[in-house]
């Protein structure tokens, strides 16, 4: 019997749930596993990797099949290799974005305090010039260490509003330092 005819008997009585579905699905999966592993292997190089794309295609192709979403069953083939090639796609995708940034690649200097001594009056003078509710938000987070959600629920706001304003006040604050002291409307 040709292979693409076997194939779709195997997938015919895998969306029929007949009493032989279990072991038309082991064909199947000892028939394409290997090839997905190999894909796996080939594109993702690296063989864990490939075990986790040929686990998670065979079963996409097993659920489909079982739904009955395979249209041509002589063309089985063909669907593991599309399943394979948008397993490994989404793979990539996903490693690529966990991957940590260089420390050299940062702005670390954004982040580092500067070598001039603040003004500790000037800053007192810009705080004192906030409304209270971005004061409040200010010292809640920056002296008491608190998040948005916590602050959220003392002002009886959402977290959204309080990072809102405590973006808006921190702005103030930059603008009044700049201007050392003095307020700026």
């Amino acid at each position: 019997m040709d292979d693409a005819v076997e194939n779709a008997e195997l997938v015919r009585r895998i969306a029929a749930r007949d009493p032989e579905a279990r072991d038309a699905e082991a064909t199947l999966c000892h028939r394409f596993g290997p090839r997905a592993q190999l894909y796996g292997r080939k594109h993702l190089r690296d063989e864990d990797r490939a075990r986790d794309l040929a686990q998670t295609v065979m079963l996409a192709v097993l659920e489909a099949a079982r739904a009955g979403r395979v249209e041509d069953g002589r063309l089985i083939d063909r669907f593991v290799l599309g399943a394979c090639r948008n397993v490994a796609l989404r793979m990539r995708d996903l490693d690529s974005r966990a991957e940590p940034t260089d420390a050299a690649e940062l702005d670390v200097m954004a982040f580092a305090p500067t070598s001039e001594p603040m003004d500790a009056g000037a800053l007192s003078r810009c705080l004192s010039e906030l409304e209270p509710r971005g004061r409040m938000v200010v010292h809640l987070s920056f002296t008491e260490g608190r998040s948005a959600e916590e602050i959220a629920v003392e002002l009886t706001t959402t977290a959204g509003n309080v990072r809102v304003l405590r973006h808006r006040a921190m702005a103030q604050l930059r603008l009044c330092m700049d201007g050392h002291g003095e307020a700026v409307r």
